[in-house]
């Protein structure tokens, strides 16, 4: 037998073959640089995702809306969305109220070209500002009552409120001495104030009993105010409506303490007036913030809280205080007090607008999810 010694065109073979191989190499690499691209991308998508939802709790979080929020009814939500700084991403969920205290915010976002989704959730309690609130009216300083002025310590919720617990009879007045306090005509003797006891007295009362509350000082309530107006003087507050609604851009609209199932009747803002203020007649609730001095007349009524850097006046027809006053001197000296009390302690009234004023706080611990 004869062996076949052309071996001519073998080369050509083994040159077809190497390409073969180094094309499919080279497909490789290119599949496998293609596929992490798309890897790298999307896992990109996904993290601009997470972030956009993780910029969406801590917006709604931080930026908390306690007028519409803290008075929904339980199982009630409320539709939040944005965008991303930059426009990396956008998201949008809801706030959900479960019970009196906690919250669950429920956020969707995707990345700025909508290719990845992530959702996040969290828990939020309500952190009611603290406040030790022992006396219808806490001052310090020279206190001088008198003319036909009333106050009692003795708890009465406002007319038409609901949901208020009942609670004990606290001081009328609480100043840090009883020589501080100066009663004339009407009330010679304190014969016009009452509670339990009528006149208390704390040596310990100081400037954090007036500007701080528990964890929150008079720096962190200013900056929660929904209200900051001028030092001046304010007629007309009265509440007031657009379309139907309550027009809480409106700066004499101060709430309707008098009709508590209307739009407004669930209004509880939070005022600060920068400077002496005085106000002439009508009606508002919330807490009041005066940094200055605070002139009442014209039988303005406010239920809430109210609380004077300096002093707080009254004259004329005065006016009536629903709920706590703490002001650093008082001179309550009138002709005539519309109604039966000028300062009425009401724990309803305190604990109502200090609800709605709380704001909201992450869980201490396992606050969110992820939900995918």
């Amino acid at each position: 037998m004869k062996r076949a010694t052309n071996e001519r065109g073998i080369a050509l073979l083994v040159a077809v073959l190497g390409l073969l191989v180094s094309g499919s190499l080279i497909s490789a690499f290119v599949i496998l640089g293609v596929l992490e691209h798309r890897m790298a991308s999307n896992t990109r998508r996904v993290g601009q995702a997470f972030s956009a939802a993780e910029h969406g709790l801590s917006q709604t979080v931080g930026n908390w809306n306690s007028t519409a929020w803290n008075t929904m009814a339980v199982n009630d939500s409320v539709v939040v969305s944005g965008v991303t700084p930059g426009g990396t991403g956008s998201y949008a969920g809801l706030v959900r109220r479960l019970n009196n205290e906690m919250f669950v915010v429920d956020i969707a976002a995707t990345d700025g070209a909508g290719g990845a989704r992530q959702r996040l959730g969290a828990f939020v309690k309500l952190r009611p500002i603290d406040m030790d609130i022992r006396a219808a009216l806490t001052t310090r300083g020279q206190t001088r009552v008198g003319g036909n002025a009333a106050i009692s310590g003795v708890d009465s919720d406002p007319s038409g409120w609901t949901g208020c617990p009942p609670d004990s009879s606290v001081s009328g007045i609480m100043l840090p001495s009883v020589g501080d306090l100066e009663t004339i005509g009407g009330c010679s003797s304190a014969s016009c104030i009452d509670g339990s006891p009528p006149v208390g007295t704390d040596p310990n009362i100081n400037d954090s009993t007036f500007f701080e509350y528990g964890d929150v000082d008079w720096a962190e309530l200013v900056a929660m105010a929904t209200k900051v107006l001028p030092p001046g003087t304010y007629t007309g507050v009265q509440p007031s409506y657009v379309s139907g609604r309550c027009d809480t851009p409106d700066p004499r609209n101060w709430g309707d303490p008098f009709v508590p199932t209307s739009d407004c009747g669930s209004y509880f803002p939070i005022i600060y007036i920068s400077g002496d203020a005085s106000v002439n007649g009508n009606y508002g609730q919330g807490i009041l913030l005066v940094d200055g001095n605070l002139s009442v007349q014209g039988g303005f009524q406010f239920y809430g809280i109210v609380i004077v850097r300096q002093a707080l006046e009254t004259t004329g027809t005065g006016g009536h205080f629903n709920g706590a006053v703490l002001a650093a001197n008082v001179d309550l000296d009138q002709a005539t007090v519309l109604g039966d009390a000028l300062i009425q302690y009401s724990q309803c009234a305190t604990k109502k607008v200090l609800s709605s004023a709380a704001p909201g706080a992450l869980l201490r611990s396992r606050a969110w999810f992820h939900a995918y």
